[in-house]
């Protein structure tokens, strides 16, 4: 069985319904994402058999209790406050705990899906994701942690979708205030020694705009931008394509990370459908940047345009979900992941 994390603004709830899942012994979890983006976020673990894993009911979602209202009152109370009962500090530390035991690098990949992606797909993404990045050997990748967002299954309603985005991105912002805390606690005020894994961002889509949105939210909750991350990934990016580029908060991006690289491909269908009837520019994913000359310094292009791998009718056709179904470009950014140059950068 694999094990990966889960961090989610979708509903869960104490009521059952034939909509709902249930991840806990007490609560149940929106299956379709006919909501509304939540800015409370949930904290929890996804486990499946990677050799079985095709239907929602193959992945056991283990969504962690919140920590309750007396609970924290007597915190209150007291004013002082025991970060390591809530959900998000459990699951950081689980992580943290792993690289330090190792005596290898255990790479932790975060990942933010696209629009069309309700539970049940996200849950197959996850499980093509530990295929292709931790499976393999030559992979630095161990754990990944995936943000799921009340994104639908239904081409129509890409306009909710994007709304929800922005809403999530803004849920996503304060839990990157919450992993900085932690490791501000962990290594400045506790003095523990850093571990050797390093974290990497891979944002797909309409992943990359909820990206966008926490970039230009982590000001409201009053957090200044370190390196976070080791490499960011754009794949398919259904963003402006000046979105890189000074003044646009997405310029700032290279301030959470050593490294970008924006993977694109120019028959990406997905994403002339999204610049012809959904937006009034092109598309990043699809182009690359604008002004390739504006990109702030260790911003990387890949033109992934004419791989040959992209196996599948719909995948020929379609050209936007190359980041685990061409062999090619998943072994480039692999290797990315190692810190090496990506073939396709031009």
């Amino acid at each position: 069985m694999a094990t990966h994390y889960l961090i989610t603004n979708r509903e869960v709830t104490s009521r059952k319904s034939k909509s709902y899942i249930s991840v806990n012994e007490n609560e149940f979890m929106r299956m379709d994402g006919d909501e509304e983006a939540r800015h409370n976020l949930r904290y929890g673990t996804v486990s499946f058999d990677p050799k079985k894993a095709k239907k929602l009911k193959d992945f056991k979602i283990n969504i962690i209790p919140e920590v309750n209202e007396s609970t924290l009152k007597k915190y209150a109370d007291n004013q002082s406050v025991d970060k390591s009962i809530f959900p998000s500090s459990q699951i950081f530390e689980e992580l943290y705990k792993s690289g330090i035991d190792s005596k290898k690098r255990q790479d932790i990949l975060v990942f933010i899906h696209g629009f069309k992606s309700d539970l049940e797909t996200s849950m197959q993404t996850l499980a093509d994701l530990h295929r292709r990045y931790v499976e393999p050997e030559d992979s630095p990748i161990t754990h990944i942690v995936l943000f799921t967002w009340p994104a639908k299954k239904k081409l129509l309603k890409y306009r909710e979708d994007a709304y929800d985005a922005k809403q999530s991105g803004f849920a996503l912002a304060r839990s990157m205030a919450s992993l900085k805390e932690f490791f501000k606690q962990k290594l400045v005020k506790e003095k523990q020694p850093l571990c050797e894994q390093k974290i990497h961002l891979l944002c797909h889509s309409m992943g990359n705009r909820v990206l966008e949105n926490m970039v230009s939210d982590l000001s409201q909750v009053n957090v200044t931008m370190t390196s976070l991350f080791e490499e960011i990934i754009l794949a398919g990016a259904d963003i402006d394509y000046d979105a890189i580029e000074s003044p646009k908060p997405m310029y700032q991006l290279i301030d959470l990370g050593k490294r970008i690289h924006i993977y694109f491909h120019n028959k990406d269908l997905a994403l002339g459908v999204s610049e012809t009837t959904k937006n009034a520019f092109n598309r990043l994913g699809r182009w690359g940047s604008k002004k390739n000359d504006k990109l702030p310094d260790d911003v990387y292009e890949c033109d992934v345009t004419d791989i040959q791998d992209d196996d599948g009718i719909l995948h020929e056709t379609v050209h936007h979900w190359y980041y685990t179904n061409s062999d090619s470009v998943v072994e480039d950014i692999k290797k990315v992941f190692w810190g090496e140059s990506s073939i396709f950068n031009f």
